[in-house]
Order: structure tokens, then sequence, then C-alpha cells
């Protein structure tokens, strides 16, 4: 079976036995965490036979595409959350999905990459000192997740710090790559952590009956860290705009420069442009045709009239 990554059954002192034949029904004693791989059409075939888990959850575990959020589904709830994407060479910002349906007994997981934070509740577990029952991991699960999260925004925050700071000493062209990258990371994880913080604060209305005070604060304190690392890319995103509004404005800057030199240069020559192309028709009568000083003479007076808009220019604070 490979599209079963994981079948785990608690033994209710942090360790858990690893079995190999999947249940025909949702168990009603102990705790059992199924983990699969939903790219793989077998596993979605043992839930289609399962009566008690419903089709609308079924779908919804081997969907391709997926947004943060908790429904009560049947004799379970369905919880699909978001985490930060920390394997080798993978950008953090795009967020791997983890599909739940969880009863008081039974959690079934499914996704389709590798997710660390199920790595580090499996690691644990067979360290004898994982969770002791389901809603211990939900719990710990959803705390992970969320914890996780926090060394990726203060990342981002160090970065743009950084470019805020080589910005205010010499704007270059490079930099506005670096500033595009980091904000469309920043639209990036908040496309998925408004929601998110909404699937985790309705967890514990849908959960209340079958976990204690403490994991529902638990929970609770995941929902206001999520709500805290929304309103952190809020900032970010508006630092971001900040610093294109000023690269923008930088630009203009050299721009208008530019174009205030090219201005200077052109007020000086059209005059001078004008007599000498005055003196360049092919026409009788022009003065100094028979002199052979003449054109000395002309480029002299080009020469003074140059300098004499230069000085006007200068007084008139032109430049």
């Amino acid at each position: 079976m490979d599209y079963l990554l994981h079948y785990l059954k608690l033994d209710g002192k942090g360790g858990a036995e690893r079995l190999s034949t999947l249940p025909t029904d949702i168990p009603t004693e102990g705790s059992h965490w199924v983990h699969m791989d939903c790219t793989s059409d077998d596993g979605r075939a043992w839930l289609d036979n399962i009566d008690s888990i419903p089709e609308t959850a079924v779908d919804e575990l081997f969907a391709d595409e997926t947004r943060p959020r908790t429904v009560k589904m049947g004799q379970g709830v369905l919880v699909i959350l978001r985490g930060v994407n920390l394997n080798p060479d993978s950008d953090p910002s795009d967020m791997v999905a983890l599909r739940m349906w969880i009863t008081p007994n039974f959690v079934i997981t499914t996704r389709r990459r590798k997710l660390l934070s199920v790595v580090d509740q499996v690691q644990r577990l067979d360290q004898k000192e994982g969770a002791e029952n389901i809603a211990d991991l939900v719990t710990t699960l959803t705390h992970t997740l969320t914890g996780r999260m926090a060394g990726v925004i203060d990342t981002l925050e160090d970065t743009l710090a950084d470019l805020e700071e080589q910005m205010s000493e010499q704007v270059m062209p490079e930099q506005r790559a670096v500033l595009v990258e980091r904000r469309l990371q920043t639209v990036r994880l908040r496309r998925f952590l408004v929601p998110q913080k909404e699937a985790i604060a309705r967890l514990p209305n849908e959960v209340q009956n079958w976990m204690t005070k403490d994991q529902l604060a638990d929970i609770q304190e995941s929902a206001n860290d999520i709500t805290r690392y929304v309103e952190a890319l809020e900032s970010l995103r508006e630092r971001c705009l900040l610093m294109q509004e000023e690269f923008a404005n930088h630009q203009a800057e050299k721009m208008n420069a530019r174009m205030y030199v090219l201005s200077i240069l052109s007020g000086i020559f059209m005059p001078l442009g004008f007599l000498t192309g005055l003196f360049g028709i092919n026409v009788g009568g022009l003065p100094g045709v028979e002199n052979g000083s003449a054109f000395w003479i002309f480029v002299g007076v080009l020469v003074l009239m140059g300098l004499a808009q230069y000085v006007i220019m200068r007084k008139s604070r032109w430049f």
C-alpha cells in the first residue's frame, strides 16, 4: 500500500504502535491515526468503502486544490490547514496543505507533499514523547503548523529591514527584483493565512465536546498567533508598497534630472542651431561670403552667444 504513509495506534502514554491492516470502519475505541498520500486513487477506494465517512469529506481529503477551513461533516470534523514549505530547495510561501477528518477516536490525514510538522509528530511518537490521544494530536499538529510560520515571517521582516536600510543609502536596480520577490511571498502567505485564522478559530467550537480546556486554550492560542502573523504580513505588504514607491520616485528623479540637462542643452543650442541653419542656406546675399575670415568670426560670435546664455541661465538659477 504505497498510499499508506503511517497507520499508528496511540498507546495513551506518548507512544504508538504501527499497524499494517487498515480498519473497515471508524474505530470507536482507542486512538487511531491514518496518514496517507492523496495522489493515489487506492487510498480513496479504501475510504469509499467506509460508509460512515461522508462522500463530501472523502472528496475534500483528495481534492487537488484546497483552502483552509473547518466544517462539521457526519460523525467527524473536516479540517484543512496549510503549513509553510520547509522542504529542501523549496519556497516557504508555497504552502503545503494538510487535510484532516477527525473523530474522537480516529483521525485521517492526507497530503500531496511532505510536511515537516507531520514528520515531527511521527518521530515524537516513535520516541514515546508524542500525543496521548486524538485531541492531543490535533492540538499538537495545529500548534506545530502555526509555530513553524514564525521563522518564515521573521526572515521576511529581516530581509525587508535590510533592504530598507540599503535603499536609504543608495537605490540600485537589482534591489527591485528582491523587493518584488518578497512582496510575492507576502501575498502568497497572506492568501492562506487569512482563511486559516478563521478555520483555527472555529475549530474549538466543533471539537469542544471531546477536548480538555487546556487543549481548547492551546488551539485558541494558535488562532491568536495566526492573527498576529496576518497583521505582520499586512505591515510587510505596506512596507513593500512604500519601498516600491520609493524605487519609482528614485527612478523618476533620475529621469527628471536627465531630462533637465537635456532641456538646458537644448535651450543653449537652439538659437545657435537657428543661426547655423540660417547661414547655411545656399542663396546669394549672405554676409561674409567674400570674406575669408568670416567663418571664424561667425564661430566666435556663436561661442560668445553660448557663453552669454550660460551666464544668463546661471544668474536666473535655471541650474
